[in-house]
């Protein structure tokens, strides 16, 4: 083997693997961001390292029905999200938005996210995350293909219109009434 050879052996992996890098760097900046606020935190996992889990709080009429769709329409403009409408036909969407079946959540990837912080952010992130005077909101890229990629958690005070949500009262069901058979 001549000396041209192994230097092309040790060069074309890496010339390969740079290149597949750069690739991955391009397609993950391509995209339209939006700002998406968040609810139910859980700022750890001890296994692989430290993130913060969320559940997405889209905004809009939503029927609980609607959510285990794995898509849906973006309704807006970037990076404010109007309104999210549930449907069957992506073609119709300015801004389709769909879940993943490879994703860690599964087709739950439009309803639950991850985005892994630095641990030197960790406990202030926890701090504001308990604060119940702030709104979280991450900032999510949505690529072409509709795939949804968290970004960062920025966090802001409540409005007086989410404050005075937050307050009412849940409208809850009346809980079925006991039925009691008497004994033979």
């Amino acid at each position: 083997m001549g000396r041209t050879s192994r230097i092309l052996v040790l060069v074309l992996p890496i010339a390969g693997l740079a290149a597949l890098w750069g690739w991955s760097d391009y397609r993950s900046r391509q995209g339209t961001d939006w700002l998406v606020p968040v609810a139910g935190y859980d700022p750890r996992d001890l296994l692989r390292g430290h993130y913060v889990e969320f559940t997405y709080d889209w905004p809009g009429e939503i029927d609980e029905n609607d959510m285990f769709q794995p898509q849906f329409c973006i309704e807006g403009t970037p990076p404010t999200v109007e309104r999210v409408v549930f449907t069957d036909d992506l073609a119709q969407c300015a801004y389709p938005a769909r879940a993943s079946g490879s994703d860690i959540y599964g087709f739950e990837g439009l309803l639950r996210g991850r985005l892994y912080i630095a641990q030197t952010r960790s406990r202030e992130l926890e701090e504001k995350l308990r604060d119940p005077d702030l709104r979280g909101i991450v900032r999510v890229r949505q690529r072409e293909d509709g795939l949804i990629t968290p970004l960062e958690i920025t966090f802001r005070p409540l409005t007086a219109e989410e404050r005075a949500a937050r307050e009412q009262p849940r409208e809850t069901a009346a809980p079925p009434p006991i039925v009691i058979t008497p004994a033979n």
